[in-house]
């Protein structure tokens, strides 16, 4: 490597020959890689999404109830 070379940019190319080294050998990751993106397809997102908004909501409404049963003890 060039002596000359920012550290940003030396970091970039270790990163991604990290990255690629890891795509193509790695079987771990060839294997569940597809079934990664398979979560990213919209329907699938957007029921994802649903079920992280419904978990949300559920959570902040036990908080505030909790938070004024406490305060009215």
């Amino acid at each position: 490597m060039n002596i000359n070379v920012p550290i940003t940019q030396r970091v970039e190319i270790l990163f991604w020959d990290f990255v690629i080294n890891t795509l193509t050998k790695s079987e771990f990751v060839r294997h569940n890689l597809p079934r990664f993106y398979r979560l990213l397809e919209p329907r699938a997102v957007r029921q994802a999404m649903t079920w992280i908004l419904c978990a949300s909501a559920a959570g902040f409404v036990t908080g505030l109830v909790a938070n004024l049963y406490l305060l009215t003890r």
